[in-house]
């Protein structure tokens, strides 16, 4: 399966050995945690274990922290 992602105003095309692909894989393929980024499906946050499918629209953002702890 070939999914079109946008990652940091860029996109490009992941490919995968499989018919079912999760955010998680996603971040995986890109080499990210979910603990620093996160996948927006279809304008909507994706939780790990959900499916993606080659017509959502696919987006993944670097999580921001800041601030005094």
């Amino acid at each position: 399966m070939e999914l079109k992602v946008k990652y940091r105003g860029k996109e490009q095309v992941l490919k995968f050995d499989k018919d079912r692909v999760t955010a998680l894989d996603i971040l995986k393929a890109l080499g990210l945690s979910p603990e620093h980024a996160f996948v927006a499906k279809n304008g909507e946050l994706a939780q790990e274990d959900e499916p993606v499918t080659p017509e959502d629209e696919i987006k993944v953002v670097n999580a921001i922290s800041g601030g005094k702890v």
